[in-house]
């Protein structure tokens, strides 16, 4: 009901049918209406309330009583109405009959009741047209002259009545201008907030195409903010390090180290946490050690963004895969690879349904001791496969390293301590047992890495995680991460180790995560020829046990001793586990 909507109808929208009483409800016409008219008819029945209480033999009165009734009768009629089906003119309506229901109430009761009309002037010059409030304003000086002469025309009457329609004018003035301006601050809103709408817009365009820019590089490129969040970063960036977009700290999955198969590089010289320190280096080489058990070097660069001075956008850094460069063997080793898994893929095939014709209630003990014959031949089948067509030394040199397991989760506490001290976590940690080891020291890295960071992730600020080492059994070694967190249900802990699988409960609280780490964890640990065990309770905290054997010879030991006991009771052998 604008201003200009005098002469320009409403027509029904398709959008918001007669048979939708929702829309005229919500609608701000229609809201305005209500408003202005129950105000008016709210004004009425106090009024007639008084007068009950104090000179009820007014109500004898035909012209107060037909007033009082058709001011009730139009308040019910205007909440009835689809007023956004109606014409401003027929709007218009509301009012006007108003306005002779008011002179009507005057006629039969005091003179006074009469500035009821101000209210009605201020609807009209808020939403109509300065000639409408002109004609307003001349109809109700008709009725008031109507009324003197029919009361009698005295010096006092006509003042009142003079005075009167200079207030209503002024009245009128006041809302017209008034309105006129509210009307026109919301078009400038408007019109602004139009304006920002195509800015944010073009801003998140040219930031999709900067994103899409950065990804078609394959360079890793990240900008590192204070903290070790990484702000910015490219697809290449977060592939080399192991890193998702939805927790991207620091510690990352991938280990640096000083060199192949080296020693680890601390916590605070990584190129991540250099780069945090607005340190400016160029072209130095780390070794990467990814949730692929693959190592790869990298040349890692910071640069100075803006005008040459480190300032608070930070530094860029910049890391380059140069992998073929450092190590002579890569291509071959893409090759061996490419032909292992052609390789695999038939075997694994044959031990699948290997394993399922030993599971059947059907087959006699003898068909299910040469079935353990074939499965043993085909899992040396894969063993050979390994043997021959890794990168020549690689096998002795990454599987079979000889280290103590409470150094390597000493040093992945030292890379999550900070983390847990910003986060209000307390670190229990008991390894001051040796835990002599020989295995593949970095997989079993990442192991330490994933199930300590989900402890720190999972519990609350004052929680604490404890590390225990210990050896259960001769030839045995053990690390136990305890923690206080958020637990796990009953219902989901068969279901931890599948991939992309997360708790309800994770999801709802919004913990980072992809659900693929313990599943990967797993995979290593049985690789190694060990166990993983996990209990939790909802509420309590959770407890991951991690159990290997010290040696080579006391893994193929505890294989050998599975296998002779399997075949003893006549049960399935366990279940194999890709490394």
């Amino acid at each position: 009901m604008g201003r200009d909507g005098a002469t320009r109808a409403t027509a029904p929208s398709s959008d918001h049918p007669e048979s939708d009483p929702t829309h005229f409800a919500g609608d701000r016409r229609s809201r305005s209406i209500w408003q202005w008219q129950l105000i008016l008819g709210f004004t009425v029945v106090m009024i007639a309330l008084g007068v009950a209480l104090l000179t009820p033999v007014m109500f004898t009165n035909a012209a107060f009583t037909l007033g009082l009734v058709l001011i009730i009768a139009i308040t019910i009629a205007t909440l009835a109405v689809p007023w956004h089906q109606v014409s401003p003119v027929g709007v218009l309506l509301v009012p006007l009959l108003d306005i002779l229901a008011v002179a009507l109430l005057s006629v039969g009761s005091s003179p006074a009741i009469v500035f009821l009309w101000v209210l009605l002037v201020a609807w009209i010059a808020s939403y109509y047209s300065p000639v409408i409030l002109i004609s307003t304003l001349c109809l109700i000086g008709a009725i008031t002259l109507a009324v003197l002469f029919l009361r009698g025309l005295t010096v006092d009457t006509l003042m009142n009545a003079v005075i009167l329609m200079v207030t209503l004018g002024f009245v009128g003035v006041i809302m017209m201008v008034g309105s006129e301006r509210s009307r026109s601050t919301r078009r400038l809103l408007s019109a602004q907030s139009t304006r920002l709408a195509h800015a944010l817009h073009r801003v998140t365009e040219q930031k999709a195409r900067t994103r899409r820019l950065m990804d078609s590089l394959d360079v890793g490129i990240a900008r590192v903010g204070t903290g070790g969040l990484i702000e910015i970063s490219n697809t290449a960036f977060l592939a080399l390090y192991a890193l998702d977009e939805s927790a991207q700290f620091h510690p990352a999955p991938a280990v640096e180290y000083h060199e192949r198969r080296g020693t680890p590089v601390p916590l605070a010289q990584t190129t991540i946490s250099r780069a945090v320190r607005r340190e400016l280096f160029d072209d130095e080489i780390v070794w990467l050690f990814g949730l692929d058990g693959e190592w790869r070097a990298l040349s890692a660069s910071t640069r100075v963004m803006g005008n040459g001075k480190v300032a608070d956008d930070g530094v860029l850094l910049i890391v380059r895969d140069v992998t073929a460069a450092m190590d002579p063997h890569t291509d071959a080793s893409a090759t061996r690879r490419t032909i292992s898994h052609e390789l695999r893929n038939p075997l694994t095939a044959i031990l699948g349904h290997i394993d399922l014709l030993i599971e059947r209630d059907d087959i006699s003990a003898a068909a299910r001791r040469q079935l353990d014959v074939v499965e043993r031949a085909g899992t040396r089948m894969e063993r050979l496969i390994d043997d021959a067509l890794v990168t020549p030394g690689a096998r002795a040199e990454d599987s079979d390293v000889r280290f103590d397991l409470a150094d390597t989760a000493r040093a992945s506490i030292e890379g999550f301590a900070p983390v847990a001290d910003a986060g209000g976590i307390a670190l229990d940690v008991d390894l001051e047992q040796c835990l002599p080891l020989c295995a593949d020291a970095f997989r079993l890295r990442q192991v330490i890495d994933n199930v300590i960071s989900n402890a720190i992730k999972y519990v609350q600020r004052g929680g604490k995680v404890s590390v225990r080492g210990h050896c259960p059994a001769p030839g045995e070694v053990a690390l136990t991460v305890t923690d206080t967190g958020i637990g796990i249900d009953a219902d989901d802990l068969p279901r931890i180790f599948e991939p992309d699988f997360r708790t309800d409960l994770a999801r709802e609280q919004g913990i980072p995560g992809t659900g693929l780490g313990l599943g990967i964890s797993r995979d290593i640990v049985l690789a190694q020829g060990g166990r993983i065990g996990v209990k939790s309770e909802l509420g309590q905290g959770t407890e991951v046990s991690i159990i290997l054997p010290s040696s080579r010879e006391s893994r193929e030991s505890r294989e050998s001793r599975e296998s002779r006991e399997s075949r003893e009771s006549g049960e399935p052998s366990p279940k194999r586990s890709p490394a």
